[in-house]
């Protein structure tokens, strides 16, 4: 048996579940004698893309194809196909990467399983659920998602086939936190954007609290498209200890939490963050905002952690009761670390994927013939879909890429003022 996992990565790409969870499940089934290759579609610099190399300074087996010289779907497919019959590949893992997914109808033939991973509730995996897992005929027959809710958007409307749920998992854990006299640190890890993390309301709502509670100190750290903007508002408002920390590798971000008390998300929407049991294996109480997501599955309010109706008042009563209370803190940190060890390590989640991979017992196929033209059906998904364009926009595109360089080498005089003008 040998399996192909697929993954994006582009540059300063840290704080992302999706990739911190393939850095910790690939070497271990590895270490568990499976055969597997990574294949990685990346954007910008191949060696500011910190999964691969990752995997590169592990010498973990991967391929990287960059997305600028392959940037319509159609030629990922092929390059998909291609590699899946040079390395003989029998099993196809997707990490939410949509390439992958369309293989699934022209592999399905050579009886090669396509298994999507779903990460997210959010609309794009919601599209990616209806297009190709609900749908027949797709060649999909088997998926993961990262929790029961997602999982329920499948067995809703899709009864046959594999559908599990196997948590991205957290690894045991070489630090643990402790209570610092009457004093809290609270700790958001993640994303650093507006859509679906909402990190201006969040750190709005850190500096509130901070000036309402000065006993309790609040972290942030991550990497994304609102660094910037964050440490403006951190700046613009004084009287608060709030500070923005940057991004943190996956393999640190453990010593970084159990110097933390308190775990926050305030999200839109998640999966089941994988931040989030980070935290909780360290011991940290989660403070999070309720919404639809597997938050609600590993969260039991007021047990191992508390779920909050708002931003504000509510966010903020929590908050002082966990500070004005440190035998309740103490019960709820065992709580959460123990509801990680029982569920949610990855001792019991890599063993699921171990068993799920090793129940394909699929015999290597013969020669598979990649069609000449990839035919891709259907409106395009939210995300990772850039169809090619017909012969007609292809023309316009290249004529417009290129006009300037060819009026400069056609005519003399538009050369000497382009020489001039610098």
């Amino acid at each position: 048996m040998k399996i192909l996992f697929c993954a994006y990565d582009r540059p300063g790409h840290i704080a992302t579940g999706p990739n911190a969870w393939i850095q910790r499940l690939i070497p271990d089934l590895l270490n568990k004698k499976l055969d597997i290759i990574t294949h990685f579609f990346y954007e910008g610099k191949e060696k500011e893309c910190p999964t691969i190399q990752y995997f590169k300074n592990n010498r973990l087996p991967y391929l990287s194809y960059s997305l600028e010289k392959l940037p319509y779907t159609e030629v990922q497919v092929g390059e998909l196909l291609k590699a899946v019959r040079k390395y003989k590949i029998t099993v196809l893992v997707a990490n939410l990467v949509i390439p992958a997914f369309y293989t699934a109808k022209y592999l399905q033939q050579f009886n090669i399983p396509v298994i999507p991973v779903l990460h997210s509730n959010e609309p794009h995996t919601r599209g990616v659920i209806e297009k190709f897992v609900n749908k027949k005929n797709t060649g999909i027959n088997h998926s993961v998602s990262v929790s029961k809710l997602i999982n329920s958007y499948i067995l809703d409307i899709n009864k046959n086939g594999i559908h599990q749920v196997i948590p991205c998992g957290t690894p045991q854990v070489r630090y643990q936190t402790q209570l610092c006299n009457d004093k809290l640190k609270v700790i958001y890890a993640g994303r650093i954007e507006v859509e679906q993390k909402q990190i201006f309301l969040l750190t709005e709502a850190f500096i509130k609290c901070s000036k309402a509670l000065p006993k309790i100190e609040f972290n942030i750290y991550g990497n994304g498209r609102c660094e910037k903007e964050v440490e403006s508002i951190i700046e613009g408002s004084l009287g608060h200890y709030v500070e923005f920390k940057g991004a943190v590798p996956p393999s640190e971000i453990q010593k970084v939490m159990a110097k933390h008390q308190v775990f926050t998300l305030m999200s839109d929407y998640e999966g089941m963050p994988i931040a989030l049991m980070e935290a909780m294996a360290c011991g940290l109480v989660p403070v999070c905002l309720s919404e639809e997501s597997g938050i609600n599955e590993i969260i039991v309010n007021g047990v191992n952690g508390f779920i909050v109706n708002n931003r504000d008042k509510d966010y903020q009563d929590k908050l002082e009761i966990l500070q004005k209370n440190p035998e309740l803190w103490q019960q709820m940190s065992h709580n959460a670390i123990r509801t990680i060890e029982e569920k949610y390590s990855t001792k019991v989640t890599h063993k699921q994927w171990f068993d799920l991979l090793n129940s394909f017992n699929t015999p290597e196929a013969g020669e598979i013939k990649i069609p000449k033209q990839i035919i891709l059906e259907g409106e395009p998904l939210l995300y990772g879909d850039n169809r090619k364009p017909g012969i007609k926009q292809q023309i316009i595109d290249i004529t417009a890429r290129y006009w300037l360089s060819l009026r400069l080498a056609i005519r003399p005089r538009a050369r000497i003022k382009a020489m001039l003008n610098k």
